[in-house]
This record gives C-alpha cells, sequence and structure tokens, in this order.
C-alpha cells in the first residue's frame, strides 16, 4: 500500500537507509539482499538498523523477506496515508504480523499506546526477538490465525520467504511465484503444511483487553474474507480505521464483498488496484475509516 511520505525517527547518524549488518553473515554481493543503495547502509554487526532507530535480527534464509519489507513498510510508507497517521495513544492491532515489520514500524508512533501482533507461525519468533532486542515494552503478541474459535486451520509456510503463506488450496499466482524465486531465489527453502488453533477476531480483542481499535493492519492473505464475514456488529464498532491488503487467489473471493461489508458497517472506503498487483498478482488495497477517526488520524 502506498501513499504520502510520513516523518519517521530518523536513525541516530541521520541516514535515511536501513544499516544492515554483519558482511561475513551474508553469502555473496550484499546488493542481492538489499534492493536498493537506497535501503542499505553501513555494517555494524549481526543486525539490521531500521529507519526509525530500531534493530532487527532475523535468520539468514529470512533476509530477502526482511528487506524486501522493509523497502515497502519503511521507504514506500505502505501502511501510510492521509488520515491514517498513528497517534502517540493509538491501540494498533496486525493481522497477519508475519516477522513483524509493520509492528515495529508502528511501535514508536503509539508510544504511549500499543499494538497487538497476531501471527499463527513460527515466524513470529523473529518480532519476539527483536522485541527483547530493542527492548520495546508497547507490543503484544498472540500466536493464532485469526477465525471460529477453537477451530483448526492448515496453512502453506515459506520459510525461505514467509510473507506468502497461505492454506493449502489458495496458492499465489504464477506470476508471484515466478518474481519470489527470480528475486529471492537464493533464500529457497521447502515450503511447510502446518496446522494452527484459531481465535476470532473478538476473543482476540478481549483477551487483550482491547476496547477500541485505532487502526487495524489485515494482511492474511486470503483469509480476510472469513475473518470479516464473521465479525459480529457490536465488534465492528470497536474498529475506527483499516488498512488491508485484500486478495482474489479463490473463486468466492471478490474484493466488492468487502467493501459492502464495511461500508454496511458504517465505513468510508477507499480502493487501490494497481495494475500489475491486481490483475497479474491478484491482491489489491482496501483503507476503511469512520468519518471522524479519520479526522481525528490526520497527520
Amino acid at each position: 500500500m502506498s501513499g504520502k511520505s510520513f516523518g519517521y525517527v530518523a536513525p541516530a547518524d541521520g541516514a535515511d537507509a536501513v544499516n544492515l549488518i554483519s558482511a561475513n553473515s551474508f553469502a555473496g554481493d550484499l546488493s542481492s539482499v538489499v534492493p536498493s543503495p537506497r535501503v542499505a547502509a553501513k555494517i555494524i554487526d549481526d543486525s539490521f538498523e531500521l529507519p526509525n532507530g530500531l534493530r532487527f535480527r532475523c535468520p539468514t534464509h529470512m533476509r530477502g523477506a526482511a528487506a524486501f519489507l522493509v523497502r515497502e513498510i519503511f521507504r514506500h510508507q505502505r501502511y501510510y496515508r492521509a488520515g491514517f497517521g498513528i497517534r502517540a495513544t493509538d491501540t494498533v492491532v496486525d493481522i497477519g504480523a508475519n516477522m513483524g515489520m509493520f509492528t515495529l514500524w508502528a511501535s514508536p508512533q503509539a508510544k504511549q499506546g500499543r499494538v497487538i501482533a497476531v501471527e499463527p507461525t513460527g515466524v513470529m519468533d523473529t518480532l519476539e526477538q527483536n522485541v527483547k532486542l530493542n527492548r520495546i515494552d508497547n507490543i503484544q503478541t498472540v500466536r493464532t490465525a485469526v477465525g471460529q474459535d477453537g477451530a483448526q486451520l492448515e496453512l502453506m509456510y515459506y520459510p525461505g520467504f514467509n510473507i506468502v503463506s497461505h492454506q493449502p488450496q489458495w496458492k499465489p499466482t504464477a506470476v508471484t511465484r515466478a518474481l519470489v524465486r527470480l528475486l529471492y531465489g537464493q533464500f529457497d527453502v521447502a515450503p511447510i503444511r502446518m496446522t494452527t488453533p484459531c481465535m476470532s477476531l473478538g476473543n482476540i480483542l478481549d483477551s487483550c483487553g482491547v476496547d477500541i481499535v485505532n487502526f487495524l493492519k489485515i494482511d492474511c492473505e486470503g483469509a480476510e474474507y472469513d475473518m470479516l464475514r464473521s465479525l459480529p456488529s457490536p465488534q465492528w464498532e470497536r474498529i475506527e480505521r483499516i488498512a488491508m491488503e485484500f486478495h482474489e487467489l479463490h473463486p468466492g473471493h471478490k474484493h466488492g464483498e468487502l467493501v459492502a461489508l464495511l461500508r454496511k458497517q458504517g465505513f468510508e472506503v477507499s480502493v487501490r488496484k494497481p495494475w500489475f498487483d491486481y490483475y497479474c498478482m491478484k491482491f489489491g488495497e482496501i483503507w476503511a475509516w469512520r468519518p471522524a477517526a479519520a479526522l481525528r488520524g490526520q497527520a
């Protein structure tokens, strides 16, 4: 999701780059790991320094995916647009937290609030490690898939490029698979089939003591349909703003249904469908807000 630039906190040395650390731990040219010279800078130890000054550490086989997420979330400001600034006291919920790059982007902005990171796969280990590394006290992690309470969900998890986990019956498009192999093939690791427990979004919020969600980020590879279809009206009333990546990897998944559902629940909605992303890779963006919440969220 792309939008206006957001004034994030620069690293201590004033650089606007991601400081990738420990050259010895990289096999081959560092430029093969980080997409552009503006995203990489000096090397210090075995962790990244993110543009907001936090450090980030991950296993070698995850570095391609990490570099991609740094570029998308920090440099391209994927989760910022006018009316969606994260305020200091906000409660942010990250559905599909993955290795936690969005969570680590949001956490310093919500410095008097909190970020709830929800992720079912083992990649959550990386986020939890980096929360400890940076001594962050406003992030809470929840290891579950979002779905019917008590249900079990089967997932395909790709350790080598773990941002495309999905249910076995929903495969990424051929174009998506080809791009991942082309750009990040050196990190290729065989997929893992796993089963994970589910919790409903309402139960997750209740268990974390959340009354109001000021910013709900959703990126869960097609699971957004069942999650939102099953959400009762009283739970909708707890949500102010939503930044969602939608996917159409199944014949029954059409983003128009999500738009109609959001409008029925009182949200204003904006859809963004970049041509290549939507027609070749079958995903796009939905931004939804309650008018008063958008006014409060101006940065």
